[in-house]
């Protein structure tokens, strides 16, 4: 997605959008970070060993990424960007109810 809507821009769109440092470093390449710019790394994966506080992690996760996909959404109205945000904002959804499941299974079953 990203990469279509960056995809012909050129270089001066690029640094009224606020991109002319990404684009030096990565020209119109995508490069994982977050909504302030700051990268991605694995250091923000995490396990306690307790499977019961890793599910809840794990849901609150999936209800801050659903959270991300609708304030996507409420920044257009562009059906083509509308219908991938919604698929994904299900998606999680989708997770949060399975790890819910799960940790209830365990929870009511003492496992």
């Amino acid at each position: 997605m990203i990469s279509q809507l960056t995809s012909g821009a050129s270089i001066e769109e690029l640094e009224r959008a606020g991109l002319g440092a990404h684009f030096v470093q990565h020209d119109h390449g995508l490069f994982p970070t977050d909504a302030a710019s700051v990268p991605f790394t694995a250091a923000y994966i995490e396990t306690s060993g307790d499977y019961i506080a890793d599910l809840e992690s794990d849901m609150a996760a999936e209800q801050r990424a659903r959270a991300t996909y609708e304030h996507l959404m409420d920044l257009t109205n562009d059906k083509d960007l509308l219908g991938p945000l919604s698929f994904l904002r299900q998606r999680e959804v989708v997770h949060y109810q399975r790890f819910k499941e799960l940790r209830n299974y365990y929870l009511d079953n003492k496992i």
